[in-house]
């Protein structure tokens, strides 16, 4: 069975973040967390549908940026 929910350092582990920057994240309504008394906890479906919400860059053409280089020699 998968993991259903994660600590904070392993949210911060798994998503590549600081504390800081995932209490703001939770403090801005991004990624909801559950108590389990003083325990804060993220839902694993939680964690991934805010890693698929975040925006993709689009990827320059390499083939491309290489001819430009070689032109202005």
């Amino acid at each position: 069975m998968d993991q259903l929910l994660y600590t904070v350092p392993e949210c911060c582990r798994l998503a590549a973040i600081g504390r800081t920057k995932f209490y703001e994240l939770v403090a801005s309504g991004d990624i909801p967390v559950r108590k389990i008394g003083k325990k804060t906890l993220v839902a694993a479906a939680d964690l991934k549908r805010w890693a698929d919400r975040l925006p993709a860059l689009a990827v320059k053409d390499s083939d491309q940026s290489a001819g430009k280089s070689k032109r202005g020699s």
